[in-house]
């Protein structure tokens, strides 16, 4: 049999191929933009460019079919992300991007050939270094990637829609009220020592860590009988300097008016006083401006002592570890215990998201049914 050759029109580096051409849009000066398209026959290099024309009129971005991941995640990640979050949302996400997305092997890909299975092995591989709760993480910043590559006509779809991401084990402590004698022995420990009041303070306000550790003494207002929260303190590196960034809460719902809960409102002023004589002692100006909870210098106090500091007075009272995100719990569990609705705890947790409140309560529920249920069992003794 004679082998007919194959019909081409185009040679590269010795071999043949079939290029056609075709007219993609225009250029802002009105001269067209020419596409070309190479395949091995003539119908394949049509089918490509049918193909490209197709997607065009879908509402794509004209050459869409060359943005490379790593280069469109960049300038996505600094242009468009960087100046819609807070700082130390930023400083967080750059973490997984230098250290997990940069290099990954997704970097080379063209956007238009990442699949699902490209991004599930690229996860998979991250599990032999990274925890789950990780892992999660990366997939939370490449799905706003995604997300706006489908609204920004890059990518008809997103290919994470079809990602199983992995489990995470939740560490029973991190969400776990505290028992009512261990709420006495931290509210004993306040009454005799003011400096630990920060603790009572948190299980009683409800307030987030970096809430707490935000607030300043003008924040306070006994006239109203309020806390005023509106603001967080959390410390990062910028420019190479490690600082405390104050930062408006993440959500609208976070800036709040917590009532002042009359049976600490002695304790309150009592540190209040505290706080007065340390600025004093170590000779920096006062100012109702001036950190509710400082530091030994009277700076913001760092996070992480302080979770430091707690660790250790459970364990010198003898209770269990716990941590700032429990003693926000107990809050939450206090209020669905004393029967405040739902909506208003909420408002006071502020919870972007009232079904978060909710979670909580019923857990209560739950508890509190199984110890009706428990007392049936008095007609069998």
């Amino acid at each position: 049999m004679v082998k007919v050759p194959r019909k081409t029109n185009f040679e590269v580096n010795g071999q043949n191929y079939y290029r056609v051409t075709a007219t993609a849009g225009k250029k802002p000066d009105g001269s067209p933009i020419r596409k070309q398209f190479y395949g091995t026959s003539k119908k394949e290099a049509e089918t490509k460019r049918d193909e490209y024309m197709a997607n065009i009129k879908k509402g794509l971005a004209v050459n869409y079919d060359k943005a490379l991941f790593g280069v469109a995640f960049q300038s996505w990640f600094e242009d468009v992300l960087r100046p819609s979050v807070t700082l130390s949302t930023y400083k967080r996400y750059e973490i997984d991007y230098r250290l997990r997305i940069a290099d990954s092997e997704l970097k080379s890909m063209r956007l238009t050939d990442i699949r699902a299975a490209n991004v599930q092995a690229y996860y998979n591989s991250l599990l032999y270094r990274c925890s789950p709760k990780t892992v999660r993480a990366v997939h939370k910043l490449l799905s706003r990637f995604f997300g706006y590559c489908v609204k920004a006509d890059i990518v008809l779809k997103n290919p994470l829609l079809a990602v199983d991401l992995p489990k995470v084990e939740t560490l029973a402590e991190i969400n776990k009220a505290l028992p009512d004698s261990d709420i006495d022995k931290l509210l004993q420990v306040a009454q005799g020592n003011i400096r630990h009041f920060i603790y009572t303070f948190a299980m009683f306000s409800g307030l987030r860590e970096g809430e707490i550790l935000a607030l300043t003494h003008k924040d306070i207002d006994f006239d109203e009988g309020v806390i005023r929260v509106n603001k967080s303190v959390k410390y990062l590196t910028v420019d190479g300097v490690y600082r405390p960034v104050v930062n408006v809460p993440k959500t609208s719902n976070s800036i709040r008016t917590v009532p002042i809960l009359d049976a600490i409102r002695g304790l309150l002023k009592e540190y209040m006083r505290y706080e007065k004589e340390k600025h004093l002692k170590c000779g920096v100006p006062f100012s109702q401006k001036s950190v509710l909870f400082s530091s030994d210098t009277c700076t913001y106090r760092e996070a992480p002592n302080l979770l430091r500091s707690l660790k250790r007075l459970c364990k010198r009272i003898d209770i269990e570890p716990t941590t700032f995100h429990s003693l926000r719990h107990t809050f939450c569990t206090i209020l669905a215990k004393q029967g405040v609705p739902l909506k208003t705890a909420s408002m006071l947790m502020g919870h972007s998201d009232i079904s978060i409140t909710a979670r909580i309560y019923t857990h209560v529920d739950d508890a509190e049914m199984k110890k009706g249920i428990e007392k049936l069992s008095a007609y069998f003794n």
